[in-house]
Protein backbone atom coordinates (compact mmCIF):
# COMPACT_ATOMS: atom_id res chain seq x y z
CA UNK A 1 0.00 0.00 0.00
CA UNK A 2 1.31 3.42 -1.03
CA UNK A 3 0.08 6.93 -1.79
CA UNK A 4 0.09 9.08 -4.88
CA UNK A 5 -0.74 12.77 -4.74
CA UNK A 6 -3.38 13.78 -7.24
CA UNK A 7 -1.05 16.30 -8.83
CA UNK A 8 1.33 13.41 -9.50
CA UNK A 9 -1.21 11.29 -11.39
CA UNK A 10 -0.63 12.92 -14.76
CA UNK A 11 3.19 12.70 -14.44
CA UNK A 12 2.74 9.02 -13.51
CA UNK A 13 0.63 8.42 -16.63
CA UNK A 14 3.25 10.16 -18.79
CA UNK A 15 5.89 7.92 -17.24
CA UNK A 16 3.81 4.83 -18.03
CA UNK A 17 3.33 6.09 -21.59
CA UNK A 18 7.03 5.44 -22.22
CA UNK A 19 6.38 1.68 -22.28
CA UNK A 20 2.68 1.27 -23.17
CA UNK A 21 -0.33 3.05 -24.57
CA UNK A 22 -2.21 4.85 -21.81
CA UNK A 23 -5.99 5.30 -21.81
CA UNK A 24 -7.89 7.30 -19.22
CA UNK A 25 -11.08 9.35 -18.82
CA UNK A 26 -10.67 12.60 -20.74
CA UNK A 27 -12.95 15.38 -21.89
CA UNK A 28 -13.60 15.56 -25.62
CA UNK A 29 -14.53 19.07 -26.73
CA UNK A 30 -15.18 19.86 -23.04
CA UNK A 31 -18.47 17.93 -23.30
CA UNK A 32 -18.09 14.15 -23.37
CA UNK A 33 -16.08 12.12 -20.86
CA UNK A 34 -14.56 9.21 -22.78
CA UNK A 35 -11.77 6.65 -22.43
CA UNK A 36 -9.19 8.04 -24.83
CA UNK A 37 -5.46 7.68 -25.46
CA UNK A 38 -3.60 10.09 -23.22
CA UNK A 39 -3.42 13.42 -25.01
CA UNK A 40 -6.39 12.84 -27.35
CA UNK A 41 -8.62 14.76 -24.97
CA UNK A 42 -8.32 16.93 -21.88
CA UNK A 43 -7.25 15.14 -18.70
CA UNK A 44 -8.05 17.14 -15.57
CA UNK A 45 -7.96 14.29 -13.03
CA UNK A 46 -11.73 13.82 -13.02
CA UNK A 47 -12.68 10.13 -13.19
CA UNK A 48 -16.47 10.27 -13.18
CA UNK A 49 -18.41 7.78 -15.29
CA UNK A 50 -17.46 7.74 -18.96
CA UNK A 51 -20.27 7.70 -21.51
CA UNK A 52 -18.93 4.49 -23.06
CA UNK A 53 -17.27 1.91 -20.81
CA UNK A 54 -13.68 0.68 -20.90
CA UNK A 55 -14.97 -2.34 -22.85
CA UNK A 56 -14.19 -0.30 -25.97
CA UNK A 57 -10.46 -0.76 -25.28
CA UNK A 58 -10.81 -4.53 -25.66
CA UNK A 59 -13.78 -4.75 -28.01
CA UNK A 60 -13.59 -1.65 -30.24
CA UNK A 61 -16.61 -0.28 -32.03
CA UNK A 62 -14.99 -1.32 -35.34
CA UNK A 63 -11.88 -3.43 -35.88
CA UNK A 64 -10.21 -5.29 -38.72
CA UNK A 65 -10.02 -8.98 -37.86
CA UNK A 66 -8.81 -10.69 -41.06
CA UNK A 67 -7.15 -9.63 -44.30
CA UNK A 68 -7.00 -11.94 -47.28
CA UNK A 69 -5.94 -12.05 -50.94
CA UNK A 70 -5.30 -14.66 -53.59
CA UNK A 71 -2.53 -16.46 -51.73
CA UNK A 72 -2.69 -15.41 -48.09
CA UNK A 73 -5.09 -15.14 -45.21
CA UNK A 74 -3.87 -13.13 -42.22
CA UNK A 75 -5.49 -12.96 -38.82
CA UNK A 76 -5.10 -9.44 -37.45
CA UNK A 77 -4.70 -9.22 -33.69
CA UNK A 78 -3.70 -6.25 -31.59
CA UNK A 79 -1.10 -7.24 -28.99
CA UNK A 80 -0.07 -3.76 -27.84
CA UNK A 81 0.70 -3.16 -24.19
CA UNK A 82 -1.86 -0.77 -22.69
CA UNK A 83 -2.71 0.80 -19.37
CA UNK A 84 -6.36 1.49 -18.58
CA UNK A 85 -6.40 4.09 -15.83
CA UNK A 86 -9.57 5.19 -14.05
CA UNK A 87 -11.73 2.11 -14.56
CA UNK A 88 -14.64 2.03 -12.16
CA UNK A 89 -15.27 -1.18 -10.14
CA UNK A 90 -18.45 -2.03 -12.07
CA UNK A 91 -16.53 -1.75 -15.34
CA UNK A 92 -13.75 -4.02 -14.13
CA UNK A 93 -16.35 -6.53 -13.03
CA UNK A 94 -17.90 -6.23 -16.50
CA UNK A 95 -14.53 -6.91 -18.12
CA UNK A 96 -14.12 -10.06 -16.02
CA UNK A 97 -17.62 -11.11 -17.09
CA UNK A 98 -16.70 -10.52 -20.75
CA UNK A 99 -13.42 -12.42 -20.26
CA UNK A 100 -15.46 -15.50 -19.45
CA UNK A 101 -17.80 -14.97 -22.38
CA UNK A 102 -14.93 -14.52 -24.83
CA UNK A 103 -13.27 -17.76 -23.70
CA UNK A 104 -16.34 -19.90 -23.10
CA UNK A 105 -16.59 -23.60 -23.94
CA UNK A 106 -12.94 -23.79 -24.93
CA UNK A 107 -13.31 -21.26 -27.76
CA UNK A 108 -11.24 -18.10 -27.40
CA UNK A 109 -11.80 -14.89 -29.34
CA UNK A 110 -8.18 -14.10 -30.39
CA UNK A 111 -8.84 -10.43 -31.11
CA UNK A 112 -10.27 -9.76 -27.66
CA UNK A 113 -7.78 -11.99 -25.87
CA UNK A 114 -4.68 -10.46 -27.45
CA UNK A 115 -5.72 -7.01 -26.23
CA UNK A 116 -6.73 -8.34 -22.82
CA UNK A 117 -3.37 -10.02 -22.25
CA UNK A 118 -1.59 -6.74 -22.99
CA UNK A 119 -3.74 -4.60 -20.68
CA UNK A 120 -3.07 -3.66 -17.09
CA UNK A 121 -5.80 -1.95 -15.10
CA UNK A 122 -5.88 0.80 -12.50
CA UNK A 123 -9.30 0.85 -10.85
CA UNK A 124 -10.52 3.91 -8.97
CA UNK A 125 -12.98 2.91 -6.23
CA UNK A 126 -16.11 5.01 -5.83
CA UNK A 127 -16.45 7.08 -2.66
CA UNK A 128 -20.01 7.80 -3.76
CA UNK A 129 -22.01 6.98 -6.91
CA UNK A 130 -20.65 8.90 -9.93
CA UNK A 131 -24.25 9.54 -10.99
CA UNK A 132 -27.79 9.02 -9.71
CA UNK A 133 -28.28 6.08 -12.10
CA UNK A 134 -25.61 3.92 -10.43
CA UNK A 135 -26.92 0.85 -8.63
CA UNK A 136 -23.97 -1.56 -8.38
CA UNK A 137 -24.88 -2.74 -4.88
CA UNK A 138 -28.40 -3.69 -5.96
CA UNK A 139 -26.85 -5.51 -8.94
CA UNK A 140 -24.68 -7.68 -6.69
CA UNK A 141 -21.49 -5.63 -6.90
CA UNK A 142 -19.75 -3.12 -4.68
CA UNK A 143 -18.30 0.37 -5.17
CA UNK A 144 -14.84 -1.16 -4.73
CA UNK A 145 -13.19 -4.47 -5.62
CA UNK A 146 -11.78 -7.19 -3.43
CA UNK A 147 -9.71 -8.66 -6.29
CA UNK A 148 -9.46 -8.74 -10.07
CA UNK A 149 -7.38 -5.57 -10.53
CA UNK A 150 -3.71 -4.70 -11.00
CA UNK A 151 -3.99 -1.59 -8.84
CA UNK A 152 -6.90 0.00 -7.00
CA UNK A 153 -6.95 3.61 -5.85
CA UNK A 154 -9.00 4.98 -2.96
CA UNK A 155 -9.72 8.70 -2.94
CA UNK A 156 -8.45 10.22 0.34
CA UNK A 157 -8.81 13.89 -0.56
CA UNK A 158 -5.71 15.40 -2.11
CA UNK A 159 -4.13 11.98 -2.64
CA UNK A 160 -5.06 8.40 -3.54
CA UNK A 161 -4.24 5.38 -1.42
CA UNK A 162 -2.93 2.75 -3.82
CA UNK A 163 -3.35 -0.99 -3.29
CA UNK A 164 -1.66 -3.53 -5.55
CA UNK A 165 -3.51 -6.59 -6.79
CA UNK A 166 -0.88 -8.20 -9.02
CA UNK A 167 2.78 -8.36 -10.00
CA UNK A 168 2.11 -5.57 -12.50
CA UNK A 169 0.59 -3.52 -9.69
CA UNK A 170 3.72 -4.02 -7.58
CA UNK A 171 5.83 -2.77 -10.48
CA UNK A 172 3.70 0.36 -10.84
CA UNK A 173 4.03 1.07 -7.12
CA UNK A 174 7.80 1.09 -7.55
CA UNK A 175 7.47 4.33 -9.51
CA UNK A 176 8.95 7.35 -7.79
CA UNK A 177 5.60 9.11 -8.17
CA UNK A 178 4.27 7.00 -5.28
CA UNK A 179 5.07 7.75 -1.64
CA UNK A 180 5.08 5.57 1.43
CA UNK A 181 1.71 5.40 3.17
CA UNK A 182 1.38 5.99 6.90
CA UNK A 183 -0.02 3.59 9.48
CA UNK A 184 -3.44 5.25 9.30
CA UNK A 185 -3.98 4.65 5.57
CA UNK A 186 -5.20 1.08 6.10
CA UNK A 187 -7.90 2.39 8.42
CA UNK A 188 -8.74 5.18 5.95
CA UNK A 189 -9.34 2.60 3.22
CA UNK A 190 -11.74 0.67 5.45
CA UNK A 191 -13.56 3.90 6.33
CA UNK A 192 -13.83 4.81 2.64
CA UNK A 193 -15.26 1.36 1.87
CA UNK A 194 -17.82 1.65 4.67
CA UNK A 195 -18.96 5.12 3.61
CA UNK A 196 -19.13 4.11 -0.05
CA UNK A 197 -21.43 1.20 0.76
CA UNK A 198 -23.69 3.51 2.75
CA UNK A 199 -23.84 5.97 -0.17
CA UNK A 200 -25.42 3.44 -2.54
CA UNK A 201 -29.04 4.50 -2.32
CA UNK A 202 -30.40 3.57 -5.78
CA UNK A 203 -32.07 0.17 -5.43
CA UNK A 204 -34.45 -0.66 -8.30
CA UNK A 205 -34.82 -4.25 -7.07
CA UNK A 206 -32.82 -6.46 -9.43
CA UNK A 207 -33.13 -9.62 -7.35
CA UNK A 208 -36.93 -9.46 -7.44
CA UNK A 209 -36.90 -8.72 -11.20
CA UNK A 210 -34.71 -11.78 -11.82
CA UNK A 211 -37.22 -13.95 -9.96
CA UNK A 212 -40.07 -12.40 -11.94
CA UNK A 213 -38.40 -13.42 -15.19
CA UNK A 214 -37.49 -16.88 -13.92
CA UNK A 215 -41.12 -17.45 -12.96
CA UNK A 216 -42.37 -16.44 -16.41
CA UNK A 217 -44.48 -13.53 -15.20
CA UNK A 218 -43.38 -11.20 -18.02
CA UNK A 219 -45.80 -11.89 -20.89
CA UNK A 220 -45.50 -11.00 -24.56
CA UNK A 221 -48.07 -8.27 -23.96
CA UNK A 222 -45.87 -6.80 -21.22
CA UNK A 223 -42.88 -6.54 -23.55
CA UNK A 224 -44.87 -5.23 -26.52
CA UNK A 225 -46.36 -2.49 -24.35
CA UNK A 226 -42.88 -1.39 -23.28
CA UNK A 227 -41.58 -1.68 -26.84
CA UNK A 228 -44.19 0.76 -28.07
CA UNK A 229 -41.94 3.43 -26.52
CA UNK A 230 -38.67 2.08 -27.99
CA UNK A 231 -37.27 4.00 -30.98
CA UNK A 232 -34.76 1.24 -31.83
CA UNK A 233 -31.71 3.51 -31.54
CA UNK A 234 -29.53 0.81 -29.96
CA UNK A 235 -28.02 3.29 -27.51
CA UNK A 236 -28.54 1.02 -24.51
CA UNK A 237 -26.60 -1.77 -26.21
CA UNK A 238 -23.71 0.40 -27.38
CA UNK A 239 -23.00 1.89 -23.95
CA UNK A 240 -23.45 -1.40 -22.06
CA UNK A 241 -20.14 -2.74 -20.68
CA UNK A 242 -21.12 -6.40 -21.20
CA UNK A 243 -22.89 -6.35 -24.60
CA UNK A 244 -20.91 -8.16 -27.29
CA UNK A 245 -23.24 -8.31 -30.33
CA UNK A 246 -21.40 -7.59 -33.58
CA UNK A 247 -21.79 -7.74 -37.35
CA UNK A 248 -19.13 -8.86 -39.85
CA UNK A 249 -18.52 -7.43 -43.32
CA UNK A 250 -15.81 -7.42 -45.99
CA UNK A 251 -14.35 -4.40 -47.77
CA UNK A 252 -12.00 -4.40 -50.75
CA UNK A 253 -8.45 -3.24 -50.07
CA UNK A 254 -5.47 -2.46 -52.30
CA UNK A 255 -4.21 -6.06 -52.22
CA UNK A 256 -7.36 -8.07 -51.55
CA UNK A 257 -10.05 -7.77 -48.92
CA UNK A 258 -10.32 -6.93 -45.26
CA UNK A 259 -12.89 -8.33 -42.89
CA UNK A 260 -14.18 -6.07 -40.13
CA UNK A 261 -16.49 -6.49 -37.21
CA UNK A 262 -18.56 -3.68 -35.75
CA UNK A 263 -20.92 -3.38 -32.83
CA UNK A 264 -24.47 -4.43 -33.56
CA UNK A 265 -27.60 -4.52 -31.41
CA UNK A 266 -30.00 -7.33 -30.64
CA UNK A 267 -32.75 -4.70 -30.65
CA UNK A 268 -32.34 -4.20 -34.42
CA UNK A 269 -34.60 -6.37 -36.58
CA UNK A 270 -31.76 -7.26 -38.93
CA UNK A 271 -29.63 -8.80 -36.19
CA UNK A 272 -31.65 -12.02 -35.96
CA UNK A 273 -32.94 -12.03 -39.57
CA UNK A 274 -32.13 -15.35 -41.25
CA UNK A 275 -31.14 -15.79 -44.89
CA UNK A 276 -34.54 -17.34 -45.58
CA UNK A 277 -36.21 -14.12 -44.48
CA UNK A 278 -37.53 -15.66 -41.28
CA UNK A 279 -36.91 -13.68 -38.10
CA UNK A 280 -37.24 -15.60 -34.81
CA UNK A 281 -37.58 -12.25 -33.04
CA UNK A 282 -40.07 -10.59 -35.38
CA UNK A 283 -41.37 -7.78 -33.16
CA UNK A 284 -39.71 -5.02 -31.18
CA UNK A 285 -41.25 -6.44 -28.02
CA UNK A 286 -39.70 -9.86 -28.61
CA UNK A 287 -36.31 -8.24 -29.15
CA UNK A 288 -36.64 -6.09 -26.04
CA UNK A 289 -37.53 -9.25 -24.11
CA UNK A 290 -34.49 -11.06 -25.55
CA UNK A 291 -32.11 -8.35 -24.41
CA UNK A 292 -33.32 -8.23 -20.82
CA UNK A 293 -33.96 -11.96 -20.49
CA UNK A 294 -30.35 -12.39 -21.58
CA UNK A 295 -29.04 -10.05 -18.87
CA UNK A 296 -31.38 -10.86 -16.01
CA UNK A 297 -32.33 -14.49 -16.61
CA UNK A 298 -30.08 -16.55 -18.86
CA UNK A 299 -26.78 -15.04 -17.70
CA UNK A 300 -27.84 -15.87 -14.15
CA UNK A 301 -28.67 -19.43 -15.20
CA UNK A 302 -25.52 -19.93 -17.30
CA UNK A 303 -22.94 -17.96 -15.31
CA UNK A 304 -24.40 -17.58 -11.84
CA UNK A 305 -24.58 -13.80 -12.08
CA UNK A 306 -26.45 -11.15 -13.99
CA UNK A 307 -24.96 -9.58 -17.10
CA UNK A 308 -26.03 -6.20 -15.73
CA UNK A 309 -23.42 -4.57 -13.49
CA UNK A 310 -25.59 -1.68 -12.33
CA UNK A 311 -23.56 1.05 -14.04
CA UNK A 312 -26.75 2.77 -15.22
CA UNK A 313 -25.33 3.77 -18.60
CA UNK A 314 -28.35 2.43 -20.49
CA UNK A 315 -30.66 4.55 -18.36
CA UNK A 316 -28.40 7.53 -19.03
CA UNK A 317 -28.47 6.89 -22.79
CA UNK A 318 -32.08 5.90 -23.46
CA UNK A 319 -34.12 8.90 -24.66
CA UNK A 320 -37.45 7.21 -23.84
CA UNK A 321 -36.72 5.78 -20.39
CA UNK A 322 -36.19 2.08 -21.15
CA UNK A 323 -32.85 1.47 -19.48
CA UNK A 324 -32.17 -1.31 -17.00
CA UNK A 325 -33.45 0.71 -14.03
CA UNK A 326 -36.80 1.37 -15.68
CA UNK A 327 -37.16 -2.20 -16.97
CA UNK A 328 -36.38 -3.64 -13.53
CA UNK A 329 -38.94 -1.35 -11.91
CA UNK A 330 -41.56 -2.35 -14.51
CA UNK A 331 -40.86 -6.03 -13.88
CA UNK A 332 -41.29 -5.48 -10.17
CA UNK A 333 -44.76 -4.07 -10.80
CA UNK A 334 -45.97 -7.38 -12.24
Amino acid sequence: MKRIRKDNVYPFLKEMEETRDVYCPQWLNDKDLLFLPLGDGKFDGYIGKTTVSAKSLLFPQTEEIISFGKEIVKKNTDSRNTLAFGIRPCEMKAIEFTDRFMTREGITDPHYQSKREGMISVVVACNEPPSDTCFCLDAGGKPYLDDGFDMQLFDAGDYYIAVSGSKEGDEMLSSGKFEQSDEEDGKRVEDIKKRSLESQVRKPGMKKAIETLKNGKATNEFWENLASRCINCGGCVYVCPTCTCFNVYDLQSSDGYSRYRSWDACLHAGFTMETSGHNPRPTQGSRLARRHEHKLKFDVINYGESGCMGCGRCSDACPVGLGAIEIIEELNNL
